[in-house]
C-alpha cells in the first residue's frame, strides 16, 4: 500500500490506510475529508485565481473502506468569493459531503507581519504511536505524529502531524488535502475522555485557512472537551514551520466504547 486511495477510472479505491480506529470496515474521516477538499481547491477553469479559505465538511454515514465516487457543483461563483461543493459516494449513496469557500487572489503591496514556529522543531522530539486502534494497518500507521507540549489524553496536546504517503497513488498532495488529512485527527490527538472507554466520533470537521499552508509538517494546538449529555468539541489552532495558518473544529458525539468481540 503506497497511498491511502487508488484512481481506478472515475472511482477512487480505499487502501486499509484510511481504516479508523471504531471499525475495521469503514475510514478515518481524514482521508475523504481530504479528497473533498481537494476536488474543491480544483473545481473550474479559473482555480487558480481563488484560494481555498474555508472548507466544511459532513460526514452523512460511516465511509466504508471500498470504491468511491466523488463529485463537485458551483454552489455560487461570484467574482471575489465562489461557494463549492463536493460529494462522496459509495455504492451510489452519498456517504459525506463539503461546502468551501474561495476568496479571489489580488496581490497587494502589504508588508506581512513576519511568523515563526509556535512549537518546538519536529526534529527535536520522538514519534507517538495511538494505541486505541483495533487493526495494526490503519489511519494510524500511514501518519507521523510528535508530541510537543502536553500528555496524551490528559489534557489540551500540541503536536507535529504529517502523512507518510500521498492521498491519491502517484499523484501530488496539495497542502489543503495534507491538512484535511490531519485535522480530523484532532480528538485523536487530543481525546475528551479515555479512548479504551469511551468513542468521539465526529460528525463533521471545519476548517478555516488564514493562509495557505507549507512544508510537510502540520502543527496542532488542541484543546478537546467531553459533557455530560453525550456531546462535545475538539478545536485546534493550525500552523506550519513559518507560523500559524488557521483553526479546526469538529462536534464530537460522546458513547461508551463497545469491545470487539
Amino acid at each position: 500500500m503506497n497511498a491511502f486511495f487508488t484512481r481506478d477510472g472515475g472511482r477512487l479505491v480505499a487502501s486499509e490506510l484510511t481504516r479508523g480506529p471504531w471499525s475495521n470496515e469503514h475510514q478515518h474521516g481524514g482521508p475523504p475529508a481530504a479528497l473533498l477538499t481537494g476536488a474543491i481547491e480544483r473545481a473550474g477553469t479559473d482555480a487558480a485565481d481563488f484560494r481555498l479559505a474555508r472548507v466544511t465538511v459532513e460526514f452523512l454515514r460511516p465511509v466504508p473502506i471500498a470504491a468511491l465516487e466523488l463529485s463537485t457543483e458551483v454552489v455560487r461563483a461570484g467574482r471575489q468569493a465562489q461557494r463549492i461543493a463536493a460529494s462522496l459516494t459509495a455504492g451510489g449513496v452519498e456517504v459525506a459531503r463539503a461546502i468551501g469557500l474561495r476568496l479571489r487572489r489580488q496581490p497587494l503591496e502589504l508588508r506581512e507581519t513576519p511568523a515563526s514556529a509556535t512549537l518546538p522543531h519536529p526534529d527535536t522530539l520522538s514519534p507517538f504511536r495511538f494505541s486505541f486502534f483495533r487493526h495494526p494497518v490503519a489511519y494510524h500507521s500511514a501518519i507521523e505524529m510528535r508530541i510537543a507540549r502536553g500528555i496524551w489524553a490528559k489534557g489540551p496536546v500540541d503536536a507535529w502531524m504529517k502523512p507518510l504517503h500521498p492521498l491519491v497513488e502517484s499523484e501530488q498532495t496539495s497542502p489543503y488535502e495534507r491538512v484535511l488529512i490531519l485535522a480530523d485527527a484532532e480528538s485523536g490527538v487530543c481525546p475528551p475522555l479515555d479512548p479504551a472507554e469511551w468513542t468521539f466520533l465526529n460528525p463533521d470537521l471545519t476548517v478555516y485557512f488564514g493562509r495557505e499552508p507549507r512544508g510537510e509538517w502540520v502543527g496542532l494546538s488542541i484543546v478537546s472537551e467531553a459533557h455530560a449529555d453525550g456531546t462535545g468539541l475538539a478545536q485546534s489552532a493550525l500552523s506550519d514551520l513559518e507560523g500559524p495558518f488557521g483553526r479546526a473544529a469538529q462536534s464530537l458525539l460522546i458513547a461508551p466504547r463497545v469491545r470487539a468481540p
